[in-house]
């Protein structure tokens, strides 16, 4: 062996030595875990994504320090859960690649059932359900060698439930009803599968087993796990919508609102709102169909800008941080090295030339992953199709479904025009997307002339002339 190459050798198992020296921290192993479950869990349910980002890349940090790699492991497929949850794919498989080359070290059967049903799970938001299946699949199949019985059975409970909502999108029914069946065979978590088939019921108007399903749903509910207990309510709302006892479902809409309100649950929070909207319009009450629809416009534009906040450098400014971090050891370590031995030099050559190598595998890496998602992007469907199909259908959602799309514009409107109506707000909202008077007239089933009686009570309403062009108008809110 060389002098060089024994210099290289001593060089490096310092470097290691003084990383673990001057980068050891006072949290242990046992406190990493701690924080990635049930701190990271109790966040999650408040949907506070933000604490949970920050945790993410806290615990990555402090794992790295400590060389533990299930926690680095770990905390990439809690970020990749985060941006599959935002519907942000190209950012979930970029951290699902990070950890899927960390699992290559270490295999840990838990954390690559989780990564393999995060995969199926951003394949199956982008349409591509075949893919999906085959990944939910592999993760069943790792699931089996998970020692603990009650983390193997959920997440064996996941994969069937996964697959069970991919066959139905495929409609393949028999096999749907098979992963249906397996989920019933496993009491200790079937609450959420008597709550879907509750809705499933409801849909199809079977009323008497929509409410069986639901009483089943209410048993195996704990009474400490108000989550689960504040979805019930909500489905129990749905269901007495449908049998027109609207008083009734609002009382339970109320009372899942008052449980996601205490737990912080701010997406059901929305949710609930734009429901119990819905439900005044059908009783006439236009003063309280507003105030809700407005509550859930407000709410539902915070939680996107934070999301979008959230999103707006999320990789680069992980990534920025990485490399700040690793270029400031590497410095400190150089300087160190150089004090006390001579040909340090000589070493940090051949370590610089190694570095690149490996930043330019990387950098390799994450151009290949960017040119994956840009044909899984290709996937996505636009907003504005679907509201304008809605529009076309006359369908019920279609406001509902305009509001998410066009947040500001009813708010605007019942702002300055407090007495405009829910029928005015549609009407205007057909203005907005630039229909002429036949287009309403033939998606809305009536004559031109009574689109154009409406359009004159408008005018009033918003005190417009008659040279005014309210299709221009409108696109100006």
């Amino acid at each position: 062996m060389g002098l060089f190459d024994r210099l290289r050798k001593t060089y490096i198992l310092v470097c290691l030595l003084l990383i673990t020296i001057f980068k050891a921290q006072a949290y242990t192993i046992h406190e990493i875990d701690s924080l990635q479950t049930s701190y990271d869990t109790k966040l999650y349910y408040a949907g506070d994504y933000p604490a949970m980002l920050s945790l993410a890349k806290k615990t990555i940090k402090r794992s790295k320090e400590l060389h533990y790699i299930k926690g680095e492991t770990r905390g990439y497929i809690s970020l990749a859960n985060i941006f599959c949850i935002l519907h942000k794919n190209k950012e979930s498989f970029y951290f699902l690649g990070l950890a899927e080359k960390k699992l290559q070290e270490s295999r840990i059967s838990v954390l690559e059932t989780r990564l393999n049903i995060i995969y199926g799970r951003n394949y199956y938001a982008l349409g591509l359900y075949k893919q999906a299946i085959e990944r939910f699949n592999r993760a069943g199949k790792i699931a089996y060698s998970i020692d603990e019985k009650k983390e193997r059975d959920q997440r064996l409970y996941y994969v069937y439930d996964w697959k069970r909502t991919t066959f139905n999108k495929m409609n393949m029914l028999d096999s749907a009803q098979a992963m249906e069946n397996k989920c019933l065979r496993m009491p200790e978590f079937n609450r959420s599968i008597y709550v879907a088939l509750a809705e499933k019921n409801i849909k199809y108007k079977k009323l008497d087993s929509a409410e069986f399903y639901l009483k089943k749903a209410t048993m195996l509910s704990p009474k400490g796990v108000l989550e689960g207990r504040a979805e019930i309510l909500q489905v129990f709302g749905i269901f007495y919508n449908e049998k027109n006892e609207n008083e009734k479902a609002l009382e339970y809409f109320f009372e899942s609102l008052k449980v996601s309100e205490k737990l912080k649950l701010k997406r059901k929070s929305s949710e609930t709102y734009k429901i119990i909207s819905a439900t005044y319009r059908k009783l006439n009450n236009i003063e309280k169909e507003n105030e809700f629809l407005i509550k859930y416009s407000v709410l539902n534009d915070s939680l996107n800008q934070v999301e979008k906040n959230i999103l707006s450098v999320p990789v680069e400014q992980f990534l920025n941080e990485r490399t700040e971090s690793e270029n400031k050891s590497k410095r400190y370590l150089y300087y160190f090295i150089a004090g006390i031995i001579l040909t340090v030099i000589v070493s940090s050559i051949a370590i610089y030339h190694i570095c690149r190598e490996v930043q330019k595998q990387k950098d390799l890496l994450i151009n290949q992953k960017e040119q994956e998602a840009k044909v899984l992007k290709k996937k996505l469907s636009t907003v504005y199709e679907e509201v304008i199909e809605l529009a076309k259908k006359n369908d019920v959602s279609f406001l509902i479904r305009f509001n998410e799309a066009y947040p500001e514009f009813s708010k605007k409107l019942l702002t300055r025009y407090p007495d405009l109506t829910s029928n005015d707000i549609r009407f205007c909202a057909l203005l907005r997307l630039d229909f002429s008077n036949k287009e309403i007239a033939q998606y809305g089933s009536m004559s031109i002339r009574t689109v154009e009686s409406r359009k004159y009570r408008l005018r009033k309403k918003l005190g417009l002339s008659s040279d005014i062009d309210l299709n221009k108008w409108m696109s100006t809110l």
